[in-house]
C-alpha cells in the first residue's frame, strides 16, 4: 500500500482514538438509542454490535484477490502462509487449554473449518499480510461468523465480521433497499483489520486485550484494566474481570490458532487449501440481475448469490456502479456477460425489478394476521458442568439443530461451563414478503413488535416498503 494512503489511514484514524466512547463502556458510546436499549443488561455489547471503525475505503481500491500473487517463500498450501505469519505464540493457560479439549473431542472440527473457509481465507490473508499483523486474526471470523458472510445475528448483525447497522453506516457502508455492504467480504475485512488496529494502538500493542476489546468494547476493557491497576493487580487479559463471553472469547480464537498450527500434535487433520484465488472482482457499471449474467454466462445462479449476499434482490442497483465476487476463472465471461446486456434506463429497471418481484411473490400466500402481546426478552441459558446441546434443547422444547443454529454452533460441539446460548423460541426468526397493502405499522402489528424493531433488524433508514421486499422479524412467544 502505498506511503500517502497509510498517512491518510492514520489521520482518518485519529478522531475514534480520541474519542470519549473509549474512556467509557458502550452506554457512554456514540450508539443509537435503539442499539444501545437492545444490548444485554451488562451493558456490554460485542463487536458484532459495534466496532467504532473508521469509513472503510472505497471496495474499487483494493487489490483484488486474483491480482496479489502469494510471497515468495509461500508453499502449494494456503494453511502454510496462515501458519507462517502466526506471532501470538503458543499461549498455555488454563482457559485456553480448555477450549482446545473441547474442539478436539470433535474429530472433524478442523474439516468443517477448512471447507467454511475456503472462498474466503486466501483474501483475508492477503490483506492481514499486507498490513503486517498476526496471522491468527484470520481465524476470528471462524468465532464470529463461521465465515458466513451471510450470516445476520437476532440483533441484526451482519457478515462475516458481524457489524452493526450503525456501525456500518459509521463506516461508509452501503445499506439500502438494494444492497448491504457489510455483507461485501472485501469491504468489511477492510474495516474490520482497520478496527483491530486502532485498538491495538490503544492497548499498547498487546493483542489479547486487542481481540478482547473487539469483543466487548475498548471502554469496557480499558476499565477492567483501570480497575486491576487501582488495586495494584496485574492488567493483562488473563487477571482481568471481564464478562463471561469476552473471557471465552479470546481463549477460542487463540485455541483455533494453537489447533491450525500444529493438528498433528492434537490428533486432529487440516485438508489443505490450495494457494491460488478462489475468487475474482468484477465491476459493473450499469444495473443487471444475478439471473441474466447466470444465464448468459452459465455460472450457476446460486453460486453468484452466495457469493454475493449484500445484493437483496438478486440485482445491482440502477443507479450506481457494483462489485461483483465471483469464481475464480469466470471473471472474463461475466465480463462478457455485462458488456453484451441490454442497457435500460434505470425508470425501466425499477419497474421492471418490481414486476419480477410481483409475479415471483403472487402465488405465495398472505400470512393470517396475528396479534402477539407484548413480547418478553429473549431467553439465555446458561450452561451449567455436564450439560449438552441436545439436552438444553429438549429442556426448552427445541430441535437440537435449531438451538445450534441460532447460536452458531455445530450439532456435536462440546459446551463449555458458563457459557450462554440464546433460545431461540422467545423471538424466533420470520423471514416475511412484503405484499400489496402492507405498510410497516401493520406488518409490526401483525407480529407483535415495533416500526423501530423491523427497521433495525432490517437496516432500513425509513418506513417506506415495495412490494416483494423480504423483512427479517424476530416474532416472540409471549
Amino acid at each position: 500500500m502505498p506511503d500517502v494512503s497509510r498517512l491518510a489511514r492514520t489521520l482518518c484514524a485519529l478522531p475514534l482514538l480520541l474519542a470519549p466512547v473509549l474512556s467509557g463502556c458502550v452506554k457512554d458510546s456514540p450508539l443509537s438509542r435503539a442499539e444501545t436499549d437492545s444490548a444485554s443488561a451488562s451493558q456490554v455489547v460485542s463487536a458484532r454490535e459495534y466496532g467504532f471503525v473508521r469509513p472503510a475505503v472505497a471496495v474499487s481500491s483494493l487489490e483484488t484477490d486474483d491480482t496479489a500473487p502469494p510471497p515468495a517463500a509461500s508453499g502449494g498450501d494456503l494453511w502454510q502462509r496462515v501458519r507462517a505469519g502466526m506471532r501470538l505464540g503458543h499461549q498455555h493457560h488454563p482457559r485456553v487449554d480448555t477450549v482446545i479439549a473441547r474442539y478436539k473431542r470433535d474429530p472433524q472440527y478442523l474439516t468443517r473449518l477448512s471447507e467454511r473457509a475456503r472462498p474466503y481465507l486466501r483474501l483475508i490473508v492477503n490483506e492481514i499480510e499486507r498490513r503486517g499483523l498476526p496471522m491468527e486474526l484470520a481465524l476470528l471470523p471462524q468465532i464470529e461468523s463461521r465465515y458466513n458472510p451471510g450470516a445476520t445475528s437476532s440483533r441484526a448483525a451482519a457478515g462475516i465480521w458481524q457489524f452493526m447497522p450503525y456501525t456500518g453506516r459509521a463506516m461508509g457502508l452501503r445499506q439500502d433497499q438494494w444492497y448491504d455492504e457489510r455483507r461485501d467480504v472485501l469491504a468489511s475485512t477492510r474495516a474490520a483489520l482497520d478496527y483491530l488496529e486502532q485498538l491495538n494502538a490503544q492497548f499498547d500493542g498487546d493483542w489479547a486485550l486487542t481481540m478482547a476489546a473487539y469483543n466487548c468494547g475498548p471502554g469496557c476493557v480499558g476499565k477492567a484494566v483501570e480497575r486491576n491497576r487501582r488495586q495494584g493487580k496485574p492488567t493483562d487479559f488473563w487477571a482481568l474481570q471481564l464478562p463471561a463471553e469476552t473471557r471465552d472469547y479470546v481463549p477460542q480464537i487463540l485455541a483455533a490458532a494453537q489447533l491450525v498450527a500444529a493438528p498433528e500434535q492434537h490428533g486432529l487433520a487440516l485438508p489443505p487449501l490450495p494457494d491460488r484465488p478462489q475468487l475474482e472482482l468484477i465491476r459493473t457499471q450499469r444495473p443487471i440481475a444475478l439471473a441474466q449474467l447466470a444465464s448468459a454466462s452459465g455460472v450457476e445462479l446460486a453460486t453468484l448469490k452466495r457469493l454475493n449476499p449484500g445484493l437483496k434482490r438478486a440485482r445491482t442497483a440502477p443507479d450506481a456502479p457494483a462489485n461483483l465476487l465471483v469464481p475464480a476463472g469466470s471473471g472474463a465471461l461475466l465480463r462478457k456477460a455485462i458488456a453484451q446486456a441490454e442497457v435500460v434506463s434505470p425508470a425501466t429497471y425499477n419497474a421492471s425489478s418490481r414486476a419480477h418481484i410481483r409475479e415471483r411473490s403472487a402465488p405465495r400466500a398472505r400470512p393470517a394476521v396475528a396479534v402477539s402481546k407484548p413480547a418478553p426478552k429473549a431467553l439465555v441459558h446458561v450452561v451449567k458442568s455436564g450439560e449438552t446441546l441436545s439436552a438444553i434443547a429438549r429442556r426448552h422444547n427445541l430441535g437440537a439443530r435449531t438451538l445450534a443454529e441460532n447460536n452458531h454452533l455445530d450439532l456435536d460441539d462440546t459446551l463449555l461451563p458458563g457459557q450462554k446460548l440464546r433460545i431461540p423460541g422467545s423471538d424466533a426468526l420470520v423471514t416475511y414478503r412484503v405484499r400489496s397493502g402492507d405498510s410497516m405499522s401493520v406488518i409490526a402489528h401483525r407480529y407483535g413488535v415495533t416500526i423501530d424493531d423491523i427497521q433495525r433488524w432490517n437496516a432500513l433508514s425509513d418506513s417506506r416498503l415495495d412490494i416483494g421486499d423480504t423483512l427479517r422479524i424476530y416474532r416472540r412467544r409471549g
